[in-house]
Order: C-alpha cells, then sequence, then structure tokens
C-alpha cells in the first residue's frame, strides 16, 4: 500500500511538469527518475524526461535487489555518490568493469540479501519493498562511509564494499527503514515547516546535535535495528555493528521524541506510539468550518489534477510554474470525488445528500464534516465556488 501511495505521488507529479506523461513502475520507482522529479517540485529546474529516460537504461543485476553494475554507474548514480561522499572524497561504485572484484562483492550481496530474508522473513518484505536499487562502493574510494541512503535520492542504499553477508544483511535493515521513511513522510502527516525550529536532539554517544528529521530517522533505524537484533542472536556480527547498541540508541532517541511529541504531526505521533507498544485513539474531525448556503455551488479548479491510490486515498496537484502537491483527509478526498472532471458545478444540495448518506452512521454531524472538508479544499485553492 505504502509502496503503491508514492508510486501514485510521482506519478502525478510527472503529469503536472508532462501532462499525459505516464511512469511505469521501474521509472516510479528509480531513484534518479525520483531525484529528477523532486528536484524539479524544489524549483531547481525543469524536469528532464530525457535524463530520467537515460538513468532507466543504467544496467543492473539481480542479487535479490538491483545491483548496479554499469560501468556509467559513476555517472548516472552521480547525485547520491556526491550527496553522500565525506568532504574531499570521490566516491567510486564497484561495477561489472571491475571482474571478478565486482562479482565477488555482488555474491556477498546476495547471500545477505538471503540471510536476511531467513533471519527476519516479515521485516526483510517490510523493508526491502522501499529499496529500488543497492550500488557498491569500491572500498579505497569510500571514505569510511559503512553504509548511507539520502532523502535527496530515495530508493537507493550505498554499502562499502562488504566481506561478509551479515553485514549487508544489517546494512539493508538501517538503510531499508531510512528509506521507509522517506516515503512515509512524503505520503502521511509527519513533520511540517515547524520542524526546522525545534530544538536539536544530542546523542549522549557521540555528542552529534540532529534537527527533528533527522532525530526521528535515526529512531526508527534504531528501531528496525533493534528487533533485527534479536533475530540474530548467535550470528557473528561485522566489526562495524550497530546491532549491539541499537535497543539503547532507540530507547534513547524514543524518550527524547516523545517528550517532543507536540511538534509531531498525527502520523509521525502515531508510529511512535505505536513501535512503543501503545494505541492511539484517531482525532476527531478538526478545523475550520466553511460557511456555506444551501444555493452555492463548487466545481474543482481547472489548474488541479488529481490521482486516487488503491488504498482509496487521494493526492491532488496545482498546476503552476512550481507545481505543489496535498495527500487529501479521506473527508476532502470524498469530496474531491464527487465534483466533476470536467470542471461543471455541483450544488451543495448534491453535496449534503452524499455526505448525510456516507457519513451518518458515523457522525451525528455529517454537515459539519463537509464545512470542514470544504474549508480545507478552498483554503488551498483545490475547490472554488462559482456562485
Amino acid at each position: 500500500m505504502l509502496v503503491d501511495e508514492r508510486r501514485t505521488v510521482y506519478r502525478l507529479a510527472a503529469d503536472l511538469f508532462a501532462p499525459g506523461t505516464e511512469l511505469s513502475d521501474n521509472l516510479a520507482d528509480h531513484p534518479i527518475v525520483r531525484y529528477e522529479i523532486g528536484r524539479a517540485l524544489a524549483g531547481a529546474g525543469e524536469l528532464d524526461l530525457a535524463r530520467m529516460h537515460e538513468v532507466a537504461g543504467l544496467r543492473v543485476c539481480d542479487a535479490g535487489i538491483a545491483v548496479a553494475a554499469d560501468p556509467r554507474s559513476g555517472f548516472l548514480l552521480e547525485a547520491p555518490l556526491r550527496i553522500i561522499a565525506p568532504p574531499g572524497v570521490a566516491i567510486e561504485p564497484l561495477t561489472e568493469a571491475d571482474g571478478d572484484r565486482f562479482s565477488a562483492a555482488l555474491q556477498v550481496v546476495a547471500d545477505g540479501i538471503r540471510l536476511f530474508r531467513s533471519l527476519a522473513p516479515v521485516t526483510a518484505d517490510d523493508l526491502l519493498a522501499h529499496v529500488s536499487m543497492l550500488a557498491v562502493l569500491k572500498r579505497e574510494t569510500s571514505g569510511g562511509v559503512v553504509s548511507a541512503s539520502s532523502r535527496y535520492v530515495p530508493g537507493i542504499v550505498l554499502i562499502d564494499e562488504p566481506s561478509l553477508p551479515i553485514e549487508v544483511a544489517e546494512a539493508l535493515v538501517h538503510e531499508g527503514a531510512h528509506e521507509k521513511f522517506f516515503d512515509l513522510a512524503i505520503t502521511h502527516e509527519f513533520l511540517d515547516a515547524r520542524a526546522e525550529d525545534v530544538e536539536f536532539f544530542e546523542t549522549s554517544w557521540s555528542h552529534a546535535r540532529w534537527p527533528l528529521e533527522q532525530t526521528f530517522a535515526a529512531w526508527h533505524a534504531y528501531s528496525c535495528l533493534a528487533q533485527f537484533a534479536q533475530a540474530c542472536a548467535g550470528v557473528e556480527l561485522g566489526p562495524d555493528s550497530l546491532l549491539p547498541k541499537a535497543q539503547e540508541r532507540a530507547a534513547e532517541i524514543g524518550a527524547w521524541l516523545l517528550a517532543h511529541e507536540h511538534e509531531l504531526r498525527p502520523d509521525a505521533r502515531w508510529l511512535l506510539r505505536a513501535l512503543a507498544g501503545e494505541t492511539v485513539a484517531p482525532s476527531a474531525v478538526e478545523g475550520d468550518a466553511a460557511e456555506i448556503e444551501v444555493d452555492f455551488h463548487f466545481r474543482l479548479h481547472p489548474d488541479v489534477r488529481w490521482r486516487r491510490t488503491e488504498s482509496g486515498r487521494m493526492v491532488v496537484g496545482r498546476v503552476g510554474q512550481w507545481p505543489e502537491i496535498f495527500w487529501l483527509d479521506a473527508d476532502a478526498g470524498w469530496v474531491v470525488g464527487q465534483l466533476p472532471a470536467d470542471g461543471s458545478p455541483i450544488g451543495v444540495g448534491g453535496l449534503t445528500t452524499g455526505a448525510i448518506g456516507r457519513w451518518t452512521a458515523v457522525t451525528d454531524d455529517p454537515g459539519r464534516r463537509l464545512e470542514v472538508a470544504l474549508a480545507s479544499l478552498l483554503t488551498n485553492s483545490i475547490v472554488e465556488r462559482v456562485s
């Protein structure tokens, strides 16, 4: 479900920049395609369709995950290699041009993925769904990077040239958790602009200081590593393993997040509590209500496009020089779904009748739910009143 929601976001974004563009699953999952779409959404340039199709031709080997093998990988994967490189370090990927050395690394990767799936099959299925590609770094160029991922180039995991399958398995838990968090962050309510103003978390083990987003991502990764550690009893770990420290660090970070959970959006609070073994009741309908009269009519704004996911959630985009994308809550999504796609208006009477039929069983005030939904849609210029 989460993967489908993420693909839906990227497909909508591509269509906003280049109407009529349809991304296959392979393109929608490709890390560099997602990077290019992200750059365009951030206003860093136009969407380069030619570049997207060029990187789609990057040759990979199947080791249970697509592993970059193309001799052009250093060029085609320039963005993640540059972003994760320590200062002054020029990281190079291993490719099939490296012959037996690449083949040996590929075998360790394949063994590591099989080990991961055998030790923790549920966790492996969950996290590996968010890893579209893996690149192995030449040990002499990695600059001490053991494993890495970046929210700017989601979907790709980079690992240092491995010696042991367990090193690969642990790296995929660690970075796979980050990749899943990246997908959660663009499809659910996790953080907003206020997160940049929250005090930093300082780790007790290195005294590094992290902003809220990095702190939450680290907590999620350490929580996943702590679960994986339980499955690794008796397994000889790599020299850089974080598994023995994962539970303690997850608890330390989690305690800080719980003390600052008022800074988190609802879905982040839910995940924080859920992994702590607590339940969180869904919040009541909140928000300002629009004042509507029986003779009002509304229509979808002409610059708006929308798509519905397999789960029923709706994501909308507004065309502009720099398109904007919004996830709608269930009520607002239902309202948009009632509006004719051709832009013709619909009266409040029709919407109210539908709202009563849909929501009466779960609320004693379906009219207010409709008013709140319309208010949010009007505020974000997704619908407009025409009379």
